[in-house]
């Protein structure tokens, strides 16, 4: 931001420092003076323009009052007392003009003064040339006055042709949903529910705290001026402005937060400075919505514990006076010290917010160095980060390559891939300022982002895609915002060796989810037939363990691929982790000591019969020592029936603690076939 010096010394009682110390000193307590050059015009001989790097948290100190105050606290001279005489004269100004607050929450102030009979004009060569010193150009001496203003006490303000507001009244309310605004610019504005405007009793004159309207702007046939100055919400001016692309010199500063009594301290400095530019009197009486500020904060510190802060001793005799000539009003009794928080300073919050302000005036460089002590115990990891760890490296362990997706997606993708029992847990979650439209929603599903993953390499070439991922879906529910962590697969292209190349199918993908849960240390899980529209029809399947789904797993649907351009299969699968936290651990076991003895069966069945059903029955039949369960081959074609299949399966079985007989194992293997053809109706080749 752009200076005058002579302007800032105009703020003290006596400036004690050349321009160079001053400068040096602003700058080591955190107002940069990044440029210092000669002013050009009507400036005083010497002046000079600085450009001065004021921080975001920092707008009490963007204008030349807020700067001389800091210039005062490192020595400067003292700040002068404000000039705050109006002469008044002729109608009240209740009499002329009225303003209504209806939206409070974007206005919480609301300042107006009334000039009669001004007559507007350039303004006077050393108004003009301080503007355009710093950067701004002038316009007319009313507009210009209000400009100036804004340039030495910080408070943005508007001047409207009084005689052009329709019933002479103001209105700040709430924008109506496709009101349109003519800005001083010259653009049409078309406005939204949440933006504040400046209504008059027709229609929106201005935007709140960003610019006014063309309507009743000032001209050179103004005669009656209404000033206005207020404070507005910093979030809505921020958002109103981001959307319109709109950034002006009052957005810059109500959207950090205005000093909500510097409005009528400033509303009387511009009307007493164009009664004297400008001509014209100062009707009697202000319109002023909240005369009554609120309290002020009051922050207590000790002054042992900011000396264990700064990790060094800050003498109380330092303190105090600094902090009087920020204007905190510091009390002190004993150690403790209590400051009154001026309306100006709305950064200040916390304790560590005074020891901030000690700290940077006392010099960091005389803040000893000393490198915190560290824990030398072992760190432990909270929260779900071990089972989320634990789900990476089971990912890994199966050959899957892992991804790192947006959390945000494009609305329709998530809507499509959201539509499983694992993603109908809430509602998708908007995010209220979104990068784009294709990034607006959170995600239910790791799918929106992984899908787009693979089929972003499918297009550019690639033979074969495995990927997953392990993070956080997000539901949005009557509570709150809820976050479940997930993993997900994604297989397309071709498998196998490099003499042995075909299709994935649901089998590998099977054998991908079933490994990625063995690696978490869950017993083995049941898998049946399911259907969702995110996955195709009869080609999808839901994973169970100890009741309840754990995972979908299958084919995508083919209205999803054609969504992301994918021309082949796409097979996909999402665990809930939550719901697998608890089940179980990883554990050693010895290696066997004794043979095992493998024998095979073919069993004829129905089609409709799953493997899941066959094996969990021959699994019940069969005993203790049957060890495992694996298929061979099925078979359909010459010689079995329509509706059936044939199914070979590999038993093995082995004795913990001794050697089977085959007699045994004869014995265990009929048994269980005559229970399986009692119980299923199956028969065997």
């Amino acid at each position: 931001m752009r200076f005058l010096l002579s302007w800032l010394r105009e703020h003290l009682s006596e400036c004690r420092l050349e321009a160079a110390e001053l400068a040096a000193r602003l700058t080591a307590v955190g107002f940069n003076v990044e440029l210092r050059e000669p002013a050009d015009g009507e400036g005083k001989p010497g002046d000079e323009v600085w450009e001065v790097d004021v921080t975001t948290n920092r707008p009490d100190a963007m204008n030349h009052r807020g700067l001389a105050r800091e210039a005062a606290a490192v020595g400067a001279g003292e700040l002068r007392p404000l000039d705050l005489s109006v002469t008044e004269e002729g109608t009240a100004a209740g009499e002329l003009a009225r303003v209504r607050v209806e939206d409070g929450e974007g206005c919480p102030r609301y300042c107006a003064r009334v000039v009669r009979g001004v007559r507007v004009g350039p303004s006077p060569a050393w108004l003009a040339a301080r503007l355009s010193a710093c950067g701004v150009r002038p316009i007319n001496n009313v507009v210009d006055a209000t400009n100036y203003v804004l340039l030495d006490l910080g408070q943005p303000l508007h001047a409207f042709d009084l005689d052009l507001l329709e019933g002479r009244e103001v209105r700040v309310r709430a924008a109506r949903p496709g009101e349109t605004l003519r800005t001083l610019d010259g653009v049409e504005r078309v406005l939204e529910a949440g933006d504040v405007v400046i209504a008059d009793a027709r229609r929106p004159v201005a935007l709140a705290g960003i610019m006014g309207g063309a309507e009743t702007e000032i001209t050179a046939s103004t005669r009656d001026v209404l000033l206005e100055s207020a404070t507005f919400h910093p979030l809505r001016v921020r958002r109103t402005a981001h959307r319109l692309g709109l950034k002006t010199e009052a957005s810059h500063r109500f959207e950090r937060g205005a000093d909500r009594a510097m409005a009528r301290t400033a509303v009387d400095a511009c009307a007493a400075l164009i009664s004297r530019i400008a001509g014209g009197e100062v009707a009697p009486g202000m319109l002023d919505s909240a005369p009554q500020p609120p309290a002020p904060a009051v922050i207590a510190f000790s002054l042992q514990r900011l000396n264990a802060f700064a990790g060094c001793q800050v003498p109380p005799e330092f303190v105090i006076p600094l902090l009087t000539r920020l204007e905190l009003a510091p009390r002190r009794d004993g150690d403790l010290v209590s400051c009154t928080v001026p309306t100006f300073r709305t950064d200040l919050e916390l304790p560590e917010d005074l020891y901030e302000e000690v700290l940077r005036h006392w010099g960091y460089e005389r803040v000893p160095a000393v490198l915190p002590a560290a824990d030398r115990g072992p760190g432990r990891r909270l929260g779900s980060w071990p089972l989320v760890e634990r789900a990476r490296r089971a990912l890994a362990a199966v050959g899957v390559a892992e991804a790192i997706t947006y959390s945000f997606t494009d609305p329709g993708l998530e809507a499509a891939t959201a539509s499983s029992p694992l993603a109908g847990r809430g509602d998708p979650v908007p995010l209220l300022n979104p990068l784009s439209a294709r990034s607006s929603v959170l995600r239910r599903s790791l799918l929106a982002g992984l899908v787009e993953a693979a089929a972003g390499n499918l297009r550019r070439g690639a033979g074969a895609v495995l990927l997953g991922e392990v993070g956080r879906a997000f539901f949005g529910t009557p509570g709150g915002v809820r976050e479940e962590e997930r993993a997900a697969v994604v297989l397309a292209g071709e498998v196998g060796s490099w003499d042995g190349r075909r299709n994935a199918d649901f089998l590998d993908l099977k054998g991908l989810v079933e490994g990625f849960l063995s690696g978490l240390g869950l017993p083995p899980a049941r898998w049946r037939p399911g259907s969702c529209a995110l996955l195709e029809s009869g080609q999808g399947a839901e994973v169970m363990l100890g009741g309840r789904v754990i995972a979908v797993a299958g084919r995508l649907a083919e209205a999803i691929g054609e969504r992301l351009d994918i021309a082949q299969p796409l097979w996909v699968a999402e665990v809930d982790l939550a719901a697998v936290a608890g089940e179980g651990t990883a554990t050693f076991r010895p290696l066997p000591r004794f043979p095992a003895v493998v024998a095979d069966l073919t069993v004829r069945h129905r089609v409709d019969l799953t493997y899941d059903q066959l094996v969990g029955a021959l699994m019940a039949a069969a005993p203790e020592w049957l060890e495992g369960v694996a298929p061979v081959v099925q078979y359909r074609g010459e010689g079995v029936a329509a509706g059936e299949v044939k199914t070979t399966l590999r038993l093995t079985y082995r004795h913990g603690e001794r050697s089977l007989s085959q007699e045994e194992v004869n014995a265990a293997h009929f048994a269980a076939m005559e229970r399986l053809a009692a119980e299923l109706g199956v028969r065997f080749d």
